[in-house]
């Protein structure tokens, strides 16, 4: 065995955190989605659009069903004017990835 080489390893490691990710520009995306419309691929071109959108994970898109996707409840109040997507609905039994439904 070779401490000092593991420790020198996770020295190393811990002078450079990981760090997240820039997401893709808007362009890239739109363009990604358009080429699979094209294609025919239209609902992977949705699957795209949404996941950049609403911050999806890729299996959160899989899961998906028509019924996750809420119409605007109207009203006056700020932010009643948008659609809403369930991600982890709880009548599914579904949990996200902190394990809240």
């Amino acid at each position: 065995h070779m401490p000092r080489v593991k420790r020198a390893l996770n020295g190393c490691l811990k002078a450079k955190p990981p760090r997240s990710r820039l997401p893709l520009p808007d362009e890239v995306v739109f363009g990604l989605a358009g080429v699979l419309l094209s294609l025919g691929h239209a609902a992977a071109a949705l699957m795209v659009i949404l996941g950049k959108e609403g911050y999806m994970k890729p299996m959160e898109m899989v899961y998906l069903k028509c019924e996750d996707l809420r119409a605007p409840a109207g009203g006056v109040q700020i932010g009643l004017q948008y659609y809403t997507v369930t991600v982890a609905p709880e009548d599914r039994f579904e949990r996200s990835k902190t394990g809240i439904s």
